[in-house]
């Protein structure tokens, strides 16, 4: 059965942006676990407006419920996950001008610093995982790497401009979650699902965990978070079992 994970980065944007700290990363992320989210997802890349240490410090001694780090890879995001001891760890690219924003890896760019961080990571328990494009040349890359996870983009299916692009998107996403589990690899996936795109999603075969962001917290604010969980589990359930 596939789960429901919630990245709950816009948060700690909006605590910064209204200075206010009623808008509590950690307190949104227990409150989400509570109603039924099964993952808890935070990415800290060092922007002061963003996800901070303490909140992760925090969220690693009051959550539950599986905590999916989200870091760039740099040497610095490394040892402080090493310290914390998340779930998983999924190495993503991240811009100083765009500090909301999370970008794929190139597993060939970065294929020797991924296999130089691994064994650290996985001699503490750590699953890894790479946000990467669902592209055949980045698939092939992944096939030579030893790592745990695979995160899949879903950016292109979730922004198509019609059901053509749609269709296409989602056929992409299916094949290479075929793939990277033929591996031995688990599959997770995020980027920009709103609740539309749940269908599509839940009824791909072997897809784990799907990540709700910004359009979870959206709807979290409109009708509360106890019904936010709720609609999006209903509708993973449901389309899982079509």
């Amino acid at each position: 059965m596939k789960r429901l994970s919630v990245l709950l980065d816009d948060i700690a944007f909006i605590r910064s942006a209204l200075n206010d700290d009623h808008f509590d990363p950690v307190r949104f992320a227990i409150l989400s676990e509570n109603s039924g989210a099964n993952g808890i997802v935070f990415t800290f890349s060092g922007n002061d407006n963003g996800i901070r240490e303490r909140d992760l410090r925090l969220a690693k001694e009051m959550l539950g419920s599986f905590f999916n780090l989200r870091i760039p890879m740099k040497e610095s995001a490394v040892k402080m996950a090493l310290s914390l001891i998340p779930d998983m760890v999924t190495f993503v690219d991240v811009h100083a001008n765009e500090p909301r924003r999370t970008f794929t890896v190139d597993p060939v760019e970065h294929q020797q610093e991924i296999q130089q961080i691994l064994p650290d990571l996985q001699a503490n328990n750590i699953s890894v995982s790479l946000l990467i494009k669902p592209e055949l040349d980045t698939l092939k890359a992944m096939s030579k790497l030893a790592i745990d996870y695979v995160e899949i983009d879903t950016s292109e299916y979730t922004r198509a401009h019609d059901i053509n692009d749609e269709i296409v998107a989602l056929d992409k996403i299916k094949s290479a979650a075929l793939a990277v589990s033929k591996w031995g690899m688990g599959v997770n996936c995020s980027g920009n699902i709103s609740y539309q795109d749940i269908a599509g999603l839940a009824q791909t075969p072997n897809l784990e965990d799907i990540t709700l962001g910004t359009h979870y917290i959206n709807r979290a604010l409109q009708v509360g978070i106890d019904r936010a969980v709720s609609e999006a589990i209903q509708l993973i359930n449901y389309r899982e079992i079509e």
